[in-house]
């Protein structure tokens, strides 16, 4: 099932809204709350939560762009970041 553009654009202003520090609604959907307990779980500063959330957000809408039915969930960016930085690390 594809995801409408609306779905895309309330994930999208989520992030925004939590980058910014308020987020200002009631209703989410499960990916929605599967963003925000990733958030909870993962220990890091206000600015590093910002900096995380912008490129989250940047590497979501290129996963929207080729087709991506829904965003893939924070902790698996997060596990891929770490292993991106531990073979770069290894290769230096």
């Amino acid at each position: 099932m594809k995801r409408s553009y609306s779905e895309w654009l309330s994930f999208s202003q989520l992030i925004q809204e939590l980058i910014g520090g308020v987020v200002r609604r009631h209703i989410f959907s499960q990916w929605e709350l599967d963003l925000l307990l990733d958030l909870q779980l993962s220990a890091m500063s206000k600015t590093e939560r910002s900096v995380l959330l912008r490129r989250y957000l940047k590497f979501v809408l290129q996963e929207q762009a080729a087709g991506a039915l829904e965003p893939p969930r924070l902790g698996s960016f997060l596990a891929a970041q770490n292993e991106a930085r531990l073979a770069a690390a290894k290769a230096a």
